[in-house]
């Protein structure tokens, strides 16, 4: 789990949970109210929880169980997950939604993937620690992780990013307006909030968050002009199809490098990981060494 779209693979199965959440949530709240009424048929929420168990029962609590297990079974073994490399692996999220404060990265993940930060660092965690104790046994030789960093040096290198502030308007007029009130002194957040005709940007103080210069939302027009922009510095007006747009740099993070020692347990993990039996097989053992037993069923 170690780029963008691996994470995205997983967060799916937070879907699960957050429905466990729902039937708890339904049944904590008795009978007070029905699920929904549809014309003169009414579904109680007995009803509603009764076809949730019946199609995604079974799935949940094995979803469930299988995150005690590897949980219980790390803690027993002395095995954590490092930080550094959980702030990481959210660091990649982060940063694919542009998100400009903590706020609002939770905001973005509510919104889009139906869960919170703290959610998603409890998914990360289960994916790291279920990969560490798959392979806990497996030797890789750094010779074989070193070939594997050196054949994907571009995955490790993140490139320069700025963080942007926009004010767009709609003609050549308005721009040169707001060129000048700024040039006297007008704050830029401020006109961004009063002006920008972005809804989106405007109501932060026209903050667009983090985007490297091949980030698709930066349009090419612009991408040459805000590469050469110093810090708290703002942009002449740019047009941009039909639209005016003035830029700002509020941040700017230079390109970096994780080593090979950064990434080594973790790359290590990832190839050991590739290699294991099945998953299924995997949980199966750990369930056995931590001892499961299902309402009506026989201990496994």
């Amino acid at each position: 789990m170690t780029n963008v779209k691996g994470l995205w693979a997983f967060i799916g199965a937070l879907v699960l949970l957050l429905l466990a959440v729902t039937w708890a949530w339904y049944q904590a709240s008795g009978k007070l109210q029905p699920a929904a009424i549809v014309g003169d048929k009414t579904i109680s929420n007995d009803e509603y929880v009764t076809a949730l168990k019946q199609k995604f029962g079974k799935q949940v609590l094995n979803d469930m169980i299988n995150r005690e297990v590897v949980f219980q079974e790390a803690k027993r073994s002395g095995i954590t997950v490092d930080p550094k490399q959980l702030e990481q692996e959210l660091s990649q999220i982060r940063d694919s939604y542009g998100s400009r404060t903590d706020s609002e990265f939770e905001a973005a993940l509510i919104k889009q993937a139906g869960t919170t930060v703290e959610a998603l660092k409890q998914e990360i965690s289960y994916q790291i620690l279920l990969q560490t104790l798959a392979t806990k046994d497996m030797t890789i030789k750094d010779e074989e992780i070193l070939k594997v960093y050196n054949s994907r040096s571009d995955r490790y290198t993140r490139p320069m990013q700025m963080r942007l502030g926009q004010i767009v308007v709609a003609s050549q007029k308005e721009a040169e307006q707001v060129l000048a009130d700024l040039k006297n002194g007008a704050d830029f957040q401020t006109i961004a909030k009063e002006r920008s005709i972005d809804e989106d940007t405007a109501v932060n103080g026209g903050d667009v968050g983090w985007v490297s210069i091949k980030d698709n939302r930066l349009p090419d027009e612009a991408k040459p002009i805000v590469e050469k922009l110093e810090k708290d510095k703002y942009s002449e007006a740019i047009k941009i199809e039909d639209q005016y747009v003035i830029y700002k740099l509020t941040e700017r993070r230079e390109a970096s490098q994780r080593t090979f020692e950064e990434v080594k347990d973790e790359l290590r993990r990832e190839i050991a990981f590739a290699q294991v039996e099945s998953l299924d097989v995997v949980l199966e053992r750990l369930r056995k060494s931590v001892g499961v037993q299902i309402s009506g069923q026989m201990p496994h």
